[in-house]
């Protein structure tokens, strides 16, 4: 099936909910959201907000900053887990997400750190068994260690090797707190832990919904921590011949693109879809439309990467950049940031180059910005 670039556009925005933005409300739009995506990426970086809430301020009208912790922590409808990366998706997808692969030189460090620390990491489980939720800071424990990324107390390795194997969850964040606790007393019976094993259709298809549509090879960022290219195609090789999954040809684009096909009716009717009001969205660096960077610049003509971790001097744009989407197309990119005193600060903003700001824009960027500061509760910027 070949399809204009208008229509693929169309289709992703329609499946990330974007088109049009902010129609969902409050705690059942953000639960819609979660439900719909299937994961959203988690970073503790927080500018203006964390990567999450800015993912739901695009989508949910009326949110604030934390709001989702009501459905992660309270209803416990969520869970923290590694999927793409470190996400928090729906606890009944919990067992299609990825688990630690202790085979791989970068985890043997995890098994050997388990295995040379058994009895001290059973009486830590039994310790919240009988106290209830720790965080790091209420271990006392002087050793530091290195199995992750860098020397560490051996408390929050502790806790965190626990937490990659499926022995303890988190279950709430205070202050920049990860707080750790038994899975079945937070989740019960829903929590279930699979093992790794091979890849399976269900994941694929789950994959898909989270973005709406991946390439063919198996090959992007999109499909981060399914599996190798070669499992993924294979897979999806497989489907294709089932009928679940639909190949679809972008006009003008090499790569081969698929989708569910339970979504072709939406990508039928996105050929005719007509926005009649623009509205303006800024959108996180970690969005699950951003997540394959070569499709958001095949498809919307847009290159974009986010610089947190590029060194200063090699910046082209700045260190947490949202790209700012205006109905259908990418126009812009713009810093804010939150400070300490409740201003809001712009530290930059710039338009792409082949884009003409009018009077339906401006009137378009004030509305947006005007909710965008409520969604920061701040009055100046």
């Amino acid at each position: 099936m070949v399809v204009s670039k208008q229509t693929a556009r169309n289709f992703l925005l329609s499946k990330q909910l974007l088109l049009t933005p902010r129609r969902l409300k409050g705690q059942a739009g953000i639960e819609t959201v979660f439900n719909t995506l299937k994961a959203i990426q988690y970073d503790p970086q927080n500018p203006c907000g964390r990567n999450v809430d800015l993912v739901l301020q695009a989508r949910v009208s009326g949110v604030h900053p934390n709001d989702y912790h009501h459905w992660l922590y309270r209803q416990r409808k969520g869970i923290e887990c590694y999927d793409k990366e470190l996400c928090l998706v729906p606890i009944e997808d919990l067992p299609l997400c990825r688990k630690m692969r202790s085979k791989t030189k970068r985890y043997k460090k995890l098994d050997t750190f388990i295995k040379q620390n058994k009895q001290a990491l059973a009486e830590l489980i039994e310790k919240i068994n009988t106290d209830g939720p720790l965080c790091s800071s209420d271990i006392r424990d002087a050793r530091k260690v290195n199995i992750f990324w860098e020397m560490a107390p051996w408390g929050r390795v502790a806790l965190e090797s626990l937490w990659k194997v499926g022995k303890l969850v988190i279950c709430k964040r205070e202050k920049g707190r990860k707080y750790y606790d038994l899975p079945h007393k937070i989740y019960q019976d829903k929590f279930i832990w699979e093992d790794e094993a091979p890849l399976k259709a269900e994941q694929l298809i789950r994959r898909l919904n989270s973005v709406g549509m991946l390439p063919k090879s198996g090959v992007g960022s999109g499909w981060l921590g399914l599996g190798t290219g070669r499992q993924l195609l294979s897979v999806a090789l497989n489907l294709l011949k089932k009928g679940a999954l639909k190949e679809i040809q972008v006009a003008g684009v090499k790569r081969t693109y698929v989708i569910n096909s339970t979504d072709q009716k939406l990508l039928e009717k996105a050929e005719f879809t007509k926005t009649e009001e623009k509205k303006i969205s800024f959108l996180p660096p970690l969005d699950n439309l951003l997540w394959d960077r070569i499709l958001l610049r095949e498809l919307f003509d847009f290159d974009y990467k986010w610089e947190a971790y590029t060194p200063r001097k090699k910046r082209k744009y700045g260190h947490y950049v949202l790209p700012i989407l205006y109905g259908d197309r990418f126009i812009g990119r713009i810093e804010p940031i939150l400070q300490s005193d409740g201003v809001l600060e712009i530290r930059g903003f710039w338009l792409e180059p082949n884009y003409k700001w009018d009077s339906a824009t401006s009137h378009a960027f004030r509305s947006y910005f005007t909710q965008f500061k409520r969604y920061l509760k701040v009055e100046k910027a």
